[in-house]
């Protein structure tokens, strides 16, 4: 069992959102304001009061006994503190780790690590010598030999010094971690050494580089009376400072708590009404659509099998010809319906209009999927109907009826299963089965996502280019539709031949796009005024905005580079705003495509003459534009571009709040909306008279997981440090690989940043921006439970762009939150292009 906070919340919610509450300390007072305004709505949540009142505990309750025990704070975490009265079960749990490890009933050192801590907690070499550091301190303090390992009641003895919430206790734990001598006092080497440690083990090579700085630096807070070495009195009064939020903790918590409560106070019918109820208010576009779209497709079998239960070949074949011709006429419909839904341009054109309003063309791409998979049941039903009873029972038929029922339509001469086989509708429906077959394949998640679990001979056939390619064999199969409907043997009149009536008007549309992208507007071929290649393996593309090109934030284009691939078209976010002179993309080499336009890029780039601060790297092309000889121009790749299309966040300006989430590369599109509002801020009070529409504030949340991402966007994040004097947008940057605040593997990352903020600092020591890093992934449950009570009766639009894995738990969250007793409304949408587009997150 792994106690997770998850599992503590089930257990004892209201113990575990004490313990696990976490304070971004750099506190304003507009904060403050939110949180007094949240008191207030607590205060009208009459029908849970008194359970409310039983969970949410006082500041005075905290402190347990004496000064540095102060239960509920997560300060110089060693382990995941078991709830209060489950520590025997917590025991269970090691000990049979215990058991598992251990040879001759002892506990060696190198295994230490693995029995106190989850797998994934004890992986990597910098854990292991951790864990065995740890275990010889312990050992010390227990006055343990334990050379040769530990018994059963011995690791007791180092399990529970551990998890005890004695602050005091663990302070000597942590200090003598740190001084490796054993002489009670940490030099300025001994920080050196354990800062380099804690950078290893959290990711931080910048961290690791500045070791020397910055261990001076802590020197300096710690060693006040310059001695040359930190005494635990020092550390003990840095760490308590830290942590020394004791009141705003308390209210933040009595937020924490008050929703889950809220949900639990309502019955399990009421609940239900509730959830279907905000379900078809959030999602109304889709549900009179999806209706409607299984209307038609009812509707159409209805009739057709209806039409043939009264034809003469209803007498020779039965149901089987009426369900084959219901199941064929579904097929038509849906065939012409799912090349609409790749007209991108179309599709683009239609949002800005108010069809917008009552079709939910953001979710063109799910709507593709699912008519593919109706397609993909009417052949296989249509199929089936005639190659297993329609064929047979034809045959079969005496000769007599056959002529006097069918005759007409086969010439008056009687088939056999081989010559039905053989026609030309025949060989057209297999042609079209089997094409269909392959493309359906390359496109399932297994061989568009996991090319590696696949068989080496499969492997070819796998990845983004030849999902993409085999898609464009599908328009095989519209000319052997057309040709399949033209010559089926049971209707004989040409305007009873409906296949080509239903494919005209969408494949006129779709050829007459492809012909505007390849002559008209949207096809740009561009100049490159500037190429970046950050650490992360990240290209910055800055082009020369072509004349005309219009676009809003949040949309997407296509980046072709011919000098690599003369077919291959790739679909990046813009990330400048509609008011530059300029367009930029930032690209992840992910695949070959994206890592060979990397490659070529970086070797015409050059490093800058100083690194940046925080030692984050990059290489830069010299500017192409008016300030470079034109002659240089064939130094660069040749870009051309085709676009802008749209995606759903570009309708982020009709929210009155946003919950702007981005995780790693996945930030782009959100950095274009950013960019946007910041032109606006610059140019004019956002919220003056006459002024654009825009939302009354932002939330951006970046999840990152390498230090170095932060250089692909630092100078929008300092722009909003520097231009957001209302406070418009908020920002909350947070590295992934860095152990939670209180971990003691991160406990002087933290000491670093206090440091720095106390001293006034405007630079972030992780970051190298005006923006706090905070540490590990956010908690969703309290960004929406903050933001549901502070912004009572608004709407609330939810960005995300990144992997797949979160967007349950943010819907979850926005049908939590959508309830009576905030007024609040949520919406979310998936703004990745990966998604968008149907194409995996690994997408190149």
């Amino acid at each position: 069992m792994e106690f997770s906070d998850e599992n503590r919340v089930k257990e004892n919610p209201a113990e575990c959102v004490l313990e696990s509450v976490e304070i971004d300390h750099m506190v304003t007072d507009e904060k403050r304001d939110e949180l007094r305004d949240v008191k207030q709505a607590d205060s009208k949540q009459s029908n849970c009061s008194n359970e409310v009142k039983k969970t949410v505990v006082e500041p005075s309750q905290l402190v347990v006994g004496g000064e540095g025990r102060r239960k509920g704070f997560n300060i110089l975490r060693f382990l995941e503190v078991p709830v209060a009265g489950k520590e025997e079960e917590a025991w269970k749990t090691i000990e049979k780790r215990f058991h598992h490890q251990a040879r001759d009933g002892k506990l060696s050192r190198d295994k230490f690590g693995a029995c106190i801590w989850t797998k994934k907690e004890s992986a990597g070499k910098e854990s292991t010598d951790f864990a065995a550091e740890l275990y010889d301190v312990l050992a010390r303090k227990r006055q343990i030999k334990a050379e040769k390992g530990i018994t059963l009641q011995e690791l007791r003895a180092f399990w529970e010094d551990l998890i005890k919430d004695d602050l005091h206790s663990r302070l000597r734990i942590f200090f003598d971690l740190c001084d490796k001598n054993g002489d009670g006092k940490i030099s300025r080497e001994e920080v050196k050494t354990v800062l380099e440690w804690s950078a290893s083990t959290n990711k931080l090579r910048s961290i690791k580089k500045q070791s020397g700085k910055l261990s001076s630096l802590i020197m300096e807070e710690l060693d006040p009376d310059g001695n040359g070495f930190i005494e635990i009195e020092h550390m003990e009064a840095l760490v308590k400072e830290m942590w020394n939020s004791a009141e705003f903790q308390s209210q933040e918590s009595r937020l924490l708590a008050l929703a889950p409560i809220l949900g639990r106070c309502k019955t399990p019918n009421s609940r239900f009404a509730r959830e279907t109820k905000e379900f078809i208010i959030g999602n109304w576009k889709r549900v009179w659509v999806l209706t409607l779209w299984v209307a038609i497709n009812i509707g159409l079998f209805v009739w057709k099998f209806i039409e043939f239960m009264e034809e003469g070949s209803f007498e020779v074949m039965g149901y089987c010809v009426s369900i084959a011709k219901g199941a064929a006429e579904t097929l038509k419909f849906n065939m012409a319906l799912i090349l609409f839904l790749v007209c991108r341009g179309t599709l683009t054109a239609l949002r800005s209009t108010a069809l917008n309003s009552i079709f939910p063309f953001d979710d063109h791409i799910h709507f593709h999927m699912a008519v593919a998979a109706v397609i993909g049941v009417a052949t296989l039903l249509h199929t089936i109907m005639h190659l297993a009873c329609d064929f047979p029972r034809l045959i079969s038929c005496p000769k007599n009826r056959f002529m006097a029922t069918l005759g007409p339509n086969f010439n008056f001469k009687k088939p056999t299963y081989g010559d039905l086989v053989a026609s030309v509708p025949g060989v057209t429906g297999i042609l079209m089965i089997v094409i269909m077959f392959f493309c359906f394949t390359l496109a399932t998640p297994l061989f568009r996502r996991h090319k590696n679990k696949l068989p080496p001979l499969l492997q070819h056939l796998a990845g983004f280019n030849a999902f993409w390619y085999a898609h464009h064999l599908l328009l095989l199969c519209y000319i052997l539709l057309i040709l399949h409907g033209h010559f089926i043997f049971l209707t004989r009149e040409w305007y009873k031949k409906t296949t080509w009536m239903y494919l005209a008007v969408p494949i006129l549309l779709y050829v007459c796009e492809r012909f505007l992208i390849k002559f008209n507007q949207l096809n740009h071929k561009v100049n490159v005024k500037k190429g970046v290649v950050y650490n992360g393996n990240v290209l910055a593309l800055y082009l020369e905005k072509p004349e005309g090109f219009k676009y809003k934030s949040g949309m997407y284009l296509f980046v072709k580079c011919p000098d690599i691939s003369k077919f291959e078209w790739h679909p990046f976010s813009i990330t400048s705003a509609p008011g530059d002179d300029y367009l930029s993309v930032h690209i992840r080499a992910l695949g070959d495509w994206t890592g060979e336009l990397r490659r070529r890029f970086e070797n015409i780039c050059v490093p800058e003459s100083t690194s940046k601060r925080g030692g984050l790297i990059r290489q830069e092309t010299q500017s192409h534009s008016d300030y470079f000889p034109s002659d240089s121009s064939d130094k660069y790749p040749q870009i051309l571009i085709k676009g802008p299309y749209g995606a759903p966040a570009q309708s982020y300006e009709h929210y009155d709040v946003l919950l702007l989430i981005g995780l790693g590369i996945g930030a782009t599109p959100m950095i274009s909306i950013l960019k946007d509002l910041l032109n606006h801020i610059k140019t004019n009070d956002p919220h003056s008279a006459g002024a654009q529409k825009l939302p009354r504030k932002a939330y951006f949340y970046w999840v990152t997981k390498e230090q170095a991402s932060f250089d692909w966007f630092k100078g929008v994040l300092d722009d909003v440090a520097e231009y957001n004097q209302n406070n418009i947008i908020e920002m909350h940057i947070h590295l992934s690989c860095v152990y939670k605040e209180g971990d003691v593997r991160s406990v002087f990352i933290t000491m670093l940043q206090k440091i720095q903020q106390s001293r006034g600092e405007q630079v972030d020591v992780l970051s190298g921006s005006r923006t706090r890093t905070n540490f590990g992934r956010p908690d969703w449950e309290k960004v929406f439970a903050r933001l549901a009570s502070v912004h009572k009766g608004s709407e609330i639009g939810v960005f995300y762009c990144g992997e797949y894995s979160p967007v349950k738990e943010l819907r979850g969250h926005c049908q939590n939150f959508s309830n009576g007793s905030t007024s609040t409304r949520w919406k979310v949408d998936r703004t990745t292009k990966y998604k968008l587009l149907g194409f995996p997150y690994e997408q190149e």
